[in-house]
């Protein structure tokens, strides 16, 4: 009996089958002349370029030092930014670094040291040399002078949420952070 209703089962299933291909057979076939394409004017997120600032295999110390080193000799300023390439918060920040009304500020005053921190292993020693502006989170800067004294961090956190950050105001920390040299 068992075997007869499985039988009877695949029976019906083949019928269906059948049926519906007799059916759609006789349906006329629609041609498309012309294929929709994506409009060329719109990127793609493939074609945005990838962002990395975080250098993997860049020794903080030597990176540092020459900033320590060119900023003593002009008066600029060094932003030491620890971050991850994983991180979006970073990446955000890393980018509002470029955007066009933060850029010119940013270049005109400051040296700028990107720390990679991995998943915190990694430049934790550095971190820590500069009062673990990490612990809340990342993005955070430290700001130093020339002779390496800190003059600025946000190690509250103010910048771990920078998805919300606009360019003027990380524009406003730039300049709060000027205001601030000796």
């Amino acid at each position: 009996m068992r075997f007869n209703l499985s039988r009877n089962i695949i029976f019906i299933i083949v019928l269906i089958v059948g049926v519906l291909a007799c059916n759609t057979a006789n349906l006329p076939i629609q041609r498309v002349e012309e294929v929709p394409t994506v409009s060329q004017e719109q990127p793609k997120a493939t074609d945005a370029p990838l962002i990395e600032p975080y250098d993997e295999k860049a020794v903080p110390s030597n990176d540092i030092d020459a900033a320590l080193r060119l900023a003593k000799g002009d008066g600029k300023l060094v932003l030491l930014d620890f971050g991850a390439n994983w991180c979006p918060d970073c990446l955000v920040l890393a980018t509002l670094f470029e955007d066009p009304s933060v850029k010119p500020y940013l270049d005109e005053n400051f040296y700028v040291v990107h720390i990679d921190v991995g998943y915190w292993d990694k430049n934790l020693d550095t971190s820590q040399l500069y009062g673990n502006p990490i612990e809340k989170g990342i993005p955070a800067v430290v700001i130093l002078d020339g002779e390496g004294n800190t003059l600025a961090t946000t190690q509250d956190g103010t910048l771990a949420n920078a998805r919300t950050a606009t360019a003027p105001e990380v524009l406003g920390y730039l300049k709060g952070w000027v205001a601030k040299k000796p």
